[in-house]
């Protein structure tokens, strides 16, 4: 039971750190809560930075999940820890207690989380996304939702192991939740 607290605990934090807002600091960019969806995420980041800080958001946020996962893959021995501590990184990107608890959508430290435990995974939900918003739905919090469908099947067709599958459906489910706050949204 405390190695799934520290997961969460350790998740939790690390997913927090609002990358988009510390980089656009950095970086001179305007701050992405100003404008756009106003989400602190690499897609929002972007419109005001342009395709250098969507790259750097998007690589730093995907970090987040990859960092907690390999710490706490190495930390911890519940067979659930790795699970509890990725939902937790993407709970904590999207409900930074640092700002005031609206942060990100989910999307680039969901994809890091996953990327050592089923890179095939990711790459297929990331092709689906494409696809699905280039030439079916052409607004990107929907074609999210419909996407997030391929995560647990992804898993289930290529024989995950059940933490990992759970971890990854978990996501999805997150991911479709978030994104469900913009389905009328159209940005600035």
């Amino acid at each position: 039971m405390l190695d799934l607290l520290a997961s969460a605990a350790i998740g939790y934090v690390l997913g927090s750190i609002p990358m988009g807002v510390l980089l656009a600091r950095a970086f001179g960019w305007p701050d992405p809560r100003t404008y756009g969806s106003r989400h602190t995420g690499a897609m929002n980041v972007s419109r005001g930075g342009g395709k250098v800080a969507l790259a750097v958001v998007l690589i730093a946020d995907m970090l987040k999940g990859l960092i907690t996962v390999w710490i706490v893959a190495r930390m911890m021995n519940h067979p659930y820890a790795i699970t509890v501590a990725g939902l937790m990184v993407v709970i904590g990107h999207i409900f930074p207690v640092w700002l005031r608890f609206s942060g990100g959508m989910g999307l680039a430290p969901g994809a890091g989380t996953m990327l050592l435990l089923s890179p095939i995974t990711v790459f297929t939900a990331a092709l689906s996304l494409a696809v699905v918003r280039l030439l079916i739905i052409k607004h990107t919090p929907r074609a999210t939702i419909a996407a997030s469908v391929i995560i647990p099947l992804t898993l289930l067709l290529t024989h995950t192991p059940w933490p990992v599958f759970w971890l990854g459906t978990g996501i999805a489910l997150l991911l479709s939740l978030r994104h469900t706050t913009d389905w009328n949204r159209i940005y600035d």
